[in-house]
């Protein structure tokens, strides 16, 4: 059966680095580096279903990482005043002890991400 994932999104680019996305675009070598970007970006991808946490590294070899939902305990979304303009953020998922289980970089909407694993911690999602 196929998961039906709330959040499935890759990290944003444009978004994230608007001023540097710019700057390439201008010059001549940035067009290669743009593909070269939009390619390690296209590498990473965090969703969330009503059930699991999965993060997806790399396009050839794959690292993946399943948390259950509800064990995340706290969510750590970090976000500069551009990312806050243009609604992307930095997001660590913490489960137990000091360090995050999940730590992804520009992801859009993080707050989305805090929403849904706070409702499925309250039990405020839909259960199959």
């Amino acid at each position: 059966m196929t998961e039906a994932w709330l959040y499935d999104e890759h990290p944003a680019m444009f978004r994230a680095h608007p001023l540097l996305f710019v700057l390439l675009l201008l010059s001549v070598v940035g067009i290669l580096a743009i593909g070269i970007w939009w390619v390690m970006h296209k590498g990473e991808r965090l969703a969330l279903s009503e059930r699991e946490v999965l993060l997806e590294r790399g396009l050839l070899s794959k690292q993946r990482t399943e948390i259950a939902l509800s064990s995340i305990r706290s969510v750590r979304i970090t976000q500069t005043l551009s990312q806050r303009m243009f609604d992307v953020g930095h997001v660590e998922l913490f489960s137990a002890g000091d360090v995050a289980e999940i730590a992804i970089k520009n992801m859009p909407r993080p707050g989305r991400i805090r929403a849904l694993a706070a409702a499925r911690n309250l039990d405020l999602l839909p259960q199959r």
